[in-house]
């Protein structure tokens, strides 16, 4: 009976995923997941409460293991002090991140596009207020001494950058064209950086 419940409730979630998908989660329709299901909405209610309780059951692994991943690449880059080496161990930090994305994109998908009203409305916010203090601890200790960069200027700077993410899953890029883009962007975010902090190849 256990492995049945539990075949149900795979259904359930790959339903409510398509639906989602299709409609947003404003719009998604909790009967139209059942009959696809095969079962009542009476089951839906029992096994996940609410449509807000099935959407983040259909986004709750591929959003906790995303934040895992990121936390671990920040405190990684926190503990070097070479800012050639801090600036590798973030590309590679986001090529991570990036192939996670892919293995889960229509997860990642419905967070950016299709979670209004949810409790993953505001997802990447919290990667954008943990990179800002990263990136805060990152201008202080590889400044030149010369060159500062305000809060605001970070603030908006970490912001931007979840949202060339948005772009690619949006777009519904395939793997291999978000990768090239992703690359261009650090190419062109490590340029930027080296010319607001002073970093010359002396410094480096």
């Amino acid at each position: 009976m256990r492995h049945e419940a539990a075949g149900v409730t795979e259904i359930l979630l790959d339903s409510a995923k398509n639906e989602f998908l299709e409609y947003g989660f404003h719009d998604a329709s909790l009967r139209r997941v059942a009959a696809k299901s095969g079962v009542s909405t009476n089951s839906i209610y029992t096994r996940f409460h609410d449509k807000t309780g099935l959407f983040g059951a259909v986004v709750k692994e591929a959003a906790d293991g995303l934040m895992e991943i990121y936390l671990n690449s920040i405190s990684e880059a926190k503990e070097t002090f070479d800012v050639k080496q801090a600036m590798q161990i973030g590309g590679e930090g986001t090529d991570i991140v990036l192939k996670y994305i892919y293995k889960y994109k229509d997860e990642f998908k419905l967070i950016f596009c299709c979670s209004v009203g949810t409790e993953y409305e505001n997802y990447f916010d919290k990667f954008a207020a943990i990179e800002e203090n990263y990136y805060r601890q990152f201008a202080k200790q590889f400044s030149d001494g010369k060159h500062s960069v305000d809060d605001f200027f970070i603030h908006v700077y970490c912001t931007t950058g979840w949202q060339y993410v948005y772009e690619i899953v949006s777009h519904d890029k395939s793997y291999e064209e978000a990768k090239e883009y992703m690359d261009n962007v650090r190419t062109f975010n490590y340029a930027g950086w080296k010319a607001v902090l002073g970093i010359t190849e002396e410094s480096k």
